[in-house]
């Protein structure tokens, strides 16, 4: 992910925090642990209820895996974090019970609320892969630089373009495949363009070209044998956004800021 400008602000008001977090509570919302700020490993849980506890009110954080639950033993200050649609919160708090699957936390002082100014951008993953498909192109099967054809699809899947990285103002498309760079070309506009995400239907989306970039990449193989591989990496804009395409890319990004957590 890029690093992007963010807005920051401290919520200290108890009230306040109570609303937020028992609205977070009512929604299920999935919360990010990690044993520190700098903690590259994250443990996914959901926000379940507020109950008292001796003499302050704790955080039941619910749906924790074994996994999970292993990496939490013997921490006692840990970094919440609930990642909504377009901002985050955030709190450091202590971890005061335990159960099964579960860990209660007390209720912060202090909750930091933190909105994206800029697009951050998410690379995608093998298990989480998105594909692009042009109505300006198509690989043609007499093509020797194009992707391979497959018979048995209806859809024929050498026509989609794998996409690498994703924000709310585009994505970048990647191919190693030339055919597609003798044709697209920098401020190129597909209003008909489909995009493909985990787990939803294609949307219709309007795209522009901003950029294209040829790389050429040093490879070692298992047996170590080195070579070359050279891929095109394409800059789409989104032209045309309705509420619907903006829901699921936000959904999509929300994958892929916890696809690492365990």
């Amino acid at each position: 992910m890029n690093q992007a400008q963010e807005n920051r602000l401290k919520i200290s008001s108890p009230q306040r925090i109570t609303r937020i977090i028992k609205r977070i509570c009512d929604a299920n919302l999935q919360v990010m642990i990690k044993g520190s700020k700098l903690s590259a490993t994250a443990v996914r849980g959901r926000a379940s209820t507020i109950i008292p506890y001796q003499n302050y009110n704790a955080l039941r954080i619910s749906n924790i895996s074994e996994q999970g639950m292993e990496f939490l033993n013997g921490r006692i200050k840990v970094q919440v974090e609930f990642v909504m649609m377009a901002t985050k919160v955030v709190f450091i708090s202590e971890v005061v019970k335990r159960s099964d699957n579960c860990i209660y936390v007390v209720m912060p002082k202090v909750l930091v609320s933190i909105e994206r100014r800029k697009n951050a951008r998410y690379n995608t993953t093998e298990e989480l892969t998105s594909f692009l498909k042009l109505s300006l192109w198509e690989s043609s099967v007499s093509d020797v630089t194009a992707p391979p054809f497959y018979a048995h699809f209806d859809d024929d899947i050498g026509h989609y373009i794998t996409i690498a990285d994703v924000s709310m103002g585009g994505f970048c498309g990647v191919t190693k495949f030339p055919s597609l760079a003798t044709v697209l070309r920098r401020g190129l506009i597909d209003d008909q363009a489909k995009i493909m995400m985990p787990m939803q239907p294609a949307l219709k989306v309007g795209v522009e070209i901003r950029w294209i970039k040829k790389i050429r990449e040093h490879v070692v193989d298992p047996d170590g044998h080195d070579g070359y591989v050279r891929s095109y990496r394409f800059g789409f804009e989104f032209t045309q956004q309705n509420e619907e395409t903006e829901t699921h890319v936000r959904t999509f990004m929300q994958q892929l800021a916890q696809a690492d957590a365990i």
